[in-house]
């Protein structure tokens, strides 16, 4: 895994396993679990699955070397096989692109691209491939790009130039954190809910959770967001990260499954069915 480390100020959980962050003046490797942006700009990350060692390398290192030509904040986590990627975004991994091969020995790249889609609404995907003869079935799965490997370094740089512009005009609505430990953003469409903990509030979102004193309805009020809604006193969901909801619970993308109270049952299936159908 490669991060591109610019000056700006996170807040890193120390874990086991190994990670080497990369910054202008120094180059160092860390023990880590988790590293949440407290200020700064956009952090890119993206996800190279290719069982071949070489071929993944070289997308590593291209993607690398772009990145910090433009100076952007970047992380780049590389897999050997698809189902570690699926693994991760089954535990609410989060990356903005994925480059992908095609004919890799688990499964083909169009079986990876349709479960990544049932995490993402709109995930960016590259297939990066020697099988020039997927070209026409990578678009079924309404690929972004198709990069023949033997033009990788000409047409990379390209789908980037083009595609982060993309990243970036998603929406960008952000809820600020003001606690003891500094300033944290944390984008709206990365939160999968806010749970109520006596006099604190707990927000869960991709990069983990924070915590900090503040009521429920506040929070509530603050967001003023349609897909934020209340499914119980101590509880606010994402709709957008809901996957089902049956039998007074709500299933969530993250792998949690949240209580619904019985009062609220059928507003909270109306709210979730609506919201589904305005998204067609």
């Amino acid at each position: 895994m490669i991060y591109r480390r610019v000056l700006f100020v996170y807040k890193i959980t120390i874990c086991g396993q190994k990670s080497t962050i990369k910054g202008q003046k120094q180059h160092d490797v860390i023990y880590y679990v988790n590293i949440q942006k407290i200020s700064g700009e956009y952090m890119y990350r993206v996800a190279i699955v290719d069982d071949n060692d070489m071929d993944r390398s070289l997308i590593e290192r291209l993607s690398d070397e772009y990145f910090r030509k433009k100076e952007y904040e970047y992380e780049i986590k590389t897999f050997e096989r698809s189902e570690r990627a699926i693994m991760e975004l089954q535990e609410g991994g989060y990356y903005d692109v994925f480059l992908l091969d095609m004919d890799m020995p688990d499964k083909t790249g169009l079986q990876v691209a349709k479960e990544i889609r049932q995490y993402y609404n709109e995930p960016i995907i590259v297939y990066v491939t020697n099988h020039v003869e997927y070209a026409i079935q990578a678009f079924e799965v309404n690929a972004f790009r198709y990069i023949p490997k033997a033009l990788l370094r000409e047409k990379l740089p390209e789908a980037y130039d083009v595609l982060l512009p993309k990243i970036d005009a998603l929406d960008q609505r952000a809820y600020i954190v003001d606690s003891i430990y500094g300033l944290e953003k944390i984008l709206y469409r990365n939160i999968f809910y806010i749970s109520k903990d006596g006099k604190y509030i707990t927000i869960v979102h991709r990069n983990g959770e924070s915590r900090v004193r503040t009521s429920l309805q506040k929070i509530y009020e603050e967001l003023a967001s349609k897909e934020f809604i209340f499914i119980d006193k101590s509880y606010i969901a994402n709709i957008e990260h809901v996957t089902s909801c049956q039998r007074g619970e709500l299933f969530m993308r993250s792998g949690d499954v949240l209580p619904i109270s019985r009062p609220r049952y059928q507003e909270v299936r109306k709210a979730i069915a609506d919201y589904w159908r305005g998204m067609r």
